[in-house]
């Protein structure tokens, strides 16, 4: 299950051994400042104990993942936007029911902040190839988050819930699985979270 955050902020913002055996050291998750964010990346994937919130006994879901969208705008007041944008799993409004806890309901949750990664992507690359100007960035940058985040992206969560049945439907899961891995692999282009708009032009 999936709890939807959107966030805007407007303004600035393997070791060898002396055996010479390898160690591949076990990747850390990228953190916020508060320690309470966890952005998404290719290599950190979600563990049990980052769902550190109270479960919600009155809900008849094994799990649920709270995922946000922060973003932020900078103009340099002459005619260069630089946009910030991440997903991000918030660890103290996520929660699980311990008995229920498994890898099947695990790769579950997992895939909800890797589809929450794809919209993001889907969302630079709208961004990127908008048409934008000193007057009106904020509101077409919003109008494609609003369209991308709070539509398609729900859409989709919500269509990859009822389809996988929460975890239980082990063949749709595995076909989810493999069809994100591939969208990912299909926006590849748009992997950064900086991005530099211009908002001149001369056409």
């Amino acid at each position: 299950m999936l709890k939807y955050i959107l966030f805007l902020s407007l303004g600035l913002v393997i070791t060898v051994t002396s055996f010479s055996q390898v160690q591949v050291q076990k990747p850390k998750p990228k953190l916020d400042s508060s320690q309470t964010r966890i952005f998404w990346d290719e290599w950190y994937k979600l563990e049990w104990s980052d769902f550190q919130s109270e479960e919600s006994a009155g809900k008849g879901v094994a799990a649920q993942s709270s995922i946000g969208l922060p973003y932020s705008f900078i103009s340099d007041g002459e005619g260069t936007l630089k946009m910030y944008i991440n997903v991000c799993f918030i660890k103290n409004e996520s929660w699980s029911k311990e008995d229920k806890q498994n890898n099947v309901l695990l790769q579950h949750e997992q895939l909800h902040f890797d589809i929450a990664e794809l919209f993001r992507r889907m969302i630079v690359r709208e961004l990127l190839n908008a048409k934008m100007d000193k007057d009106n960035y904020k509101e077409v940058a919003e109008k494609i988050i609003n369209k991308y985040w709070n539509v398609k992206y729900r859409a989709m969560q919500d269509k990859y819930d009822k389809e996988t049945n929460f975890s239980k439907t082990i063949r749709e899961q595995i076909n989810w699985n493999k069809f994100v891995k591939q969208e990912l692999i299909n926006y590849k282009d748009f992997t950064f979270n900086e991005i530099e708009i211009n908002l001149i032009h001369f056409d």
